[in-house]
């Protein structure tokens, strides 16, 4: 309960948002190209007793199954990474001249945010990269607008801050 700010808590949130995306697309991506890869080397392979393909769909297909659930896991992760922004702003014990650096640390972050967007919409627009992202539509519509989501984070995160510490005023001078 004595947390001192959190500030860079929205840095934090668009770093790990952008890499876990990035991992994700990254094992969605290798997947499917090792997945193609061993369809090409057991074309011509089997025998009697032995059907490469069907072991390989038996084992590795399970793992792009797995993979798949990463579409929706993601944008899971960084709903509640916001939620735990919004809940961290309520934990933090701090003072009113905090509110003006707390304004600037916003304004960086939204300025660091179109940087981190144009980025991953460039990334997420290569040709071999396409199909793999389109399947992340909640944490891309989310990345694609970053800096309008940073901004509201941001604010509202202050807001739930600084009108908590005007509650725990209160209570220092016998107000409940």
């Amino acid at each position: 309960m004595n947390k001192k700010a959190q500030f860079t808590d929205i840095f934090i949130f668009m770093i790990v948002a952008v890499i876990i995306l990035f991992v994700s697309g990254l094992f969605i991506y290798m997947g499917i190209t090792v997945n193609t890869q061993l369809d090409k080397s057991f074309d011509g392979m089997g025998s009697d007793e032995v059907n490469y393909t069907e072991i390989k769909d038996d084992t590795f297909g399970d793992v792009n199954v797995a993979y798949n659930s990463l579409y929706w896991i993601s944008i899971l992760i960084i709903i509640g990474m916001i939620i735990a922004i919004f809940m961290g702003s309520y934990m933090v014990v701090t003072r009113p001249i905090f509110f003006v650096p707390y304004i600037f640390i916003v304004i960086i972050a939204i300025i660091v945010s179109v940087g981190i967007s144009n980025a991953y919409q460039e990334v997420v627009a290569t040709p071999e990269l396409a199909s793999t992202f389109a399947g992340f539509i909640g944490s891309n519509y989310i990345m694609f607008y970053l800096p309008r989501w940073i901004a509201i984070i941001g604010f509202v995160g202050g807001i739930i801050m600084f009108v908590r510490m005007k509650s725990q005023e209160g209570v220092g001078y016998g107000f409940q």
